[in-house]
């Protein structure tokens, strides 16, 4: 889009607020949905020990872990810069994102989005969607079998509704995010654009994380932009530390070590797409049925939607608070310590049969999504947060009784608790 012109009748609906937080919006669930995805895959990954890996494989398996794990905390940035963006233009973060496996009408053709289980298709997958603009490259097999041929099209006259586009790239997408910024901030001026300030934000100060910023000028929204399209949405090929050069790096050695030792087993057969509930007859997905795993998940999301009601409290916040509000950088790092607690559940239920019909296949997390996760009343966010985690932490009892491995996390989430009482 030409920003410095106005723009025609057909591309009308592409530069309004309106169609911005559209546009913000479609990016947060992009990068939660690549965060999830990406965190699927490290879940299933097998630990030193455990059966098909070596002790000399492991290292190697650990540094796999480690490479994706510091892909999913950049997305993690990337969130919330978007969140940050979303502010600084009048808006709400927005944390909601529909429950995978995502329909294939949901994104343009090229984005297929499930959770699966390390391996080298799923690898080939996560190269394809953070490929460079322009790059030669194939999605992994089942991925690209998933694809459908929808397009969401032109629209054919002006409009004042707001709507999605089609975009070859997630760093094409950005693109066009990009231009609808500028685009807004010299038609209607940076001040009248960035209207939200920054007091309702999360700076470098609440989150310590490399790139993170506030946005207050139209400088501040053209670099978080870059930040996320260099780190791997679309970056360029030669960038040695993108998302696509990590993926490239760990399908090769994956191979290699494939192919000299075919007891190699890297990761645990989890499904794909597992699902809390029996799905429909046709869908996609694989019911998580079996007592212990289905107590374990479900115990897994209960805390997930806890991290994503405190991530939800984080922003937004005029100060002074109210009595009863949650400080932004407590609902911060309650987030983030339930995140390890999501973590250490996700991988123990990668251990545990997903059916007693089907023992040789394992089960995952589903990431299952609450109805809203619009932040709380901010006088109610205290109580209510900390009556959540009562009835976690007397369900993680509850499942403990019979699965006594998972002492360690129920102890990490009592001492959650116990600080946010």
């Amino acid at each position: 889009m030409n920003v410095s012109t106005k723009p025609g009748a057909a591309e009308q609906r592409q530069t309004s607020r309106e169609q911005l937080l559209h546009l913000l919006a479609e990016a947060a669930e992009l990068e939660h949905n690549l965060l999830c995805c990406y965190l699927y895959a490290v879940f299933s990954m097998k630990r030193r020990g455990q059966p098909g890996v070596t002790d000399a494989q492991a290292d190697t398996v650990d540094g796999w872990r480690a490479s994706i794990m510091q892909v999913a905390m950049e997305e993690m940035v990337h969130l919330a810069l978007v969140a940050n963006l979303t502010v600084a233009v009048g808006g709400r973060p927005h944390f909601n994102r529909p429950n995978m496996p995502v329909s294939p009408l949901y994104h343009p053709a090229n984005i297929v989005v499930e959770l699966a289980p390390f391996n080298v298709d799923t690898i080939e997958h996560f190269i394809f969607l953070e490929r460079p603009e322009g790059s030669d490259v194939q999605d992994g097999k089942s991925f690209a079998d998933a694809a459908g041929e929808y397009h969401r099209g032109p629209h054919p006259a002006a409009s004042v509704m707001p709507s999605g586009t089609d975009y070859e790239t997630i760093g094409d997408f950005y693109e066009r995010l990009r231009a609808c910024i500028q685009y807004l901030a010299k038609e209607l001026g940076e001040a009248t654009l960035f209207c939200g300030g920054v007091a309702g934000q999360i700076g470098p100060t609440q989150l310590d994380m490399p790139d993170m910023r506030a946005v207050a000028t139209l400088d501040d929204a053209m670099q978080a932009i870059d930040t996320i399209v260099t780190q791997g949405e679309g970056g360029k090929s030669d960038h040695d530390t993108s998302h696509f050069n990590r993926f490239v790096a760990i399908r090769k050695e994956l191979i290699a070590l494939s192919r000299a030792d075919a007891a190699f087993v890297p990761a645990w057969p989890a499904a794909r797409n597992p699902l809390m509930r029996k799905p429909a007859e046709g869908a996609r997905g694989v019911h998580v049925s079996a007592v212990a795993a289905a107590q374990v998940l479900d115990l897994a999301n209960a805390a997930y939607g806890l991290m994503l009601r405190a991530l939800a409290a984080a922003w937004g916040k005029s100060i002074p608070l109210p009595g009863g509000a949650l400080p932004p950088d407590r609902a911060l790092d309650l987030a983030m310590r339930l995140m390890g607690g999501v973590a250490a559940l996700s991988a123990h239920l990668c251990t545990l049969p997903i059916a007693d019909t089907d023992p040789g296949t394992t089960a995952g997390m589903t990431f299952t999504m609450l109805r809203a996760t619009d932040a709380i009343l901010a006088h109610c966010e205290q109580a209510w947060i900390a009556e959540r985690l009562s009835e976690i932490v007397d369900a993680a009892h509850r499942v403990q009784a019979s699965q006594p491995a998972l002492a360690p996390v129920v102890k990490k989430l009592e001492a959650i608790a116990a600080a946010f009482a």
